[in-house]
């Protein structure tokens, strides 16, 4: 039996301070059916919190992989418990690390492994932008993570990792989730209602692409129609295509990246059924973020995201194929769990026992205590 450890992001601890280490430990319980790990948990090794694990056999290339792409990785290592009462010269001969874990003298070893999530894309495209109400990048990562496992435990690849799939953000905002689904090379694409944000994420990541040398092409369109009830709508559609090189751009090696500036309850007049693998949203929280409702309070907007989340989910599932995964995140303060279960059983939406048994609430901030839910489409 091989022991591991992960070294947290810093990044990950400060966004979940004193929850980081269970959603860590509950992020890696969720990969454990297809990646051979088992009893995570918590060790401190040279006064650094790690999170250890077990594997049976060590871990394979695509095992790294795999782990290098938890939200939580920051770098990684095979551990060998050390052996208690061991001189000081035995420790540095050894190359070992001190740690406390109630037994003076313990030791342990950590023997660091090259962490190599092999991305499409740098990590920066995602990390670089920082603006006021923004997911974190971490966060995203984590619910695309427990979509695609849940997606991988129901239609396991020879390697375990996932083809590229589809993956939707209905409320896209300026596009931290799409750049979070193209770095492990799936297809993005987002609908969002304020005119800005498409506009400006098409001319990022164009600008991304050209100082990184990938090959793309870009394309922009006004698409419109009319709804069931006779209303006209009108939307600007920005696309661009992607590939790592010019013999992958000829061999259809390419990604699709999508950004409509519409409205969300328009989707199903923008794609076809069944078209997503995934989708994920973070649902507006009533604080930074506001959610457009039919219903409007004098303003025009509502702090509570069920309204919306009412008429837009059943469109949203229309553009899920069955057997797809749902993944949203929302502030326990307006709508509770019992409410979001509910919904998603209402609307044909199985939460496996494997991710519902998990804690993954934390609180972002005084108004703000998030939580995350993940359903299959039947």
């Amino acid at each position: 039996m091989k022991t591991y450890a992960v070294l947290h992001n810093p990044i990950h601890q400060r966004i979940y301070r004193e929850a980081a280490t269970r959603m860590a430990v509950n992020e890696l319980t969720a990969a454990e059916d297809a990646t051979n790990k088992r009893n995570p948990r918590e060790k401190n090794v040279g006064g650094v919190s790690y999170i250890l694990f077990d594997c049976d056999t060590p871990l394979t290339e695509d095992g790294i992989k795999r782990l290098s792409r938890l939200s939580f990785a920051y770098a990684l290592y095979e551990y060998e418990e050390g052996k208690e009462g061991a001189s000081e010269y035995e420790k540095m001969k050894e190359g070992a690390s001190e740690y406390e874990e109630g037994k003076e003298g313990a030791s342990g070893r950590l023997i660091p492994l090259d962490r190599n999530p092999d991305y499409l894309l740098d990590e920066g495209l995602s990390s670089m932008l920082k603006y006021t109400g923004k997911t974190n990048e971490l966060f995203t990562r984590l619910m695309l993570n427990l979509a695609s496992q849940l997606m991988l435990n129901l239609n396991t690849s020879p390697n375990g990792i996932l083809q590229p799939l589809r993956v939707l953000d209905p409320l896209a905002g300026k596009g931290t989730t799409l750049y979070e689904a193209l770095l492990p090379g799936h297809h993005a694409y987002g609908v969002e209602i304020d005119a800005k944000y498409p506009a400006e994420a098409d001319q990022y990541l164009k600008k991304f692409l050209e100082l990184a040398r990938f090959k793309h092409t870009s394309h922009k369109e006004k698409v419109g129609g009319q709804t069931a009830d006779g209303k006209k709508f009108s939307a600007v559609r920005y696309q661009i295509a992607l590939a790592r090189d010019k013999d992958a751009q000829k061999s259809g090696d390419v990604r699709q990246f999508e950004m409509i500036n519409g409205d969300t309850r328009h989707i199903g007049y923008f794609y076809k059924k069944g078209f997503f693998d995934i989708i994920i949203a973070d649902l507006p929280y009533g604080v930074q973020h506001s959610s457009k409702d039919n219903k409007k309070t004098q303003s025009g907007f509502t702090r509570n995201a069920m309204g919306l989340l009412k008429e837009a989910l059943p469109i949203w599932l229309k553009v899920l194929k069955p057997g797809g995964v749902i993944a949203l995140s929302w502030n326990l303060f307006l709508i509770t769990r019992k409410e979001m279960d509910e919904l998603f059983a209402a609307h044909g939406l199985a939460v496996p026992e494997s991710v519902a048994s998990l804690d993954f609430t934390h609180r972002v901030d005084q108004a703000i205590e998030r939580d995350v839910i993940v359903g299959r489409y039947k």
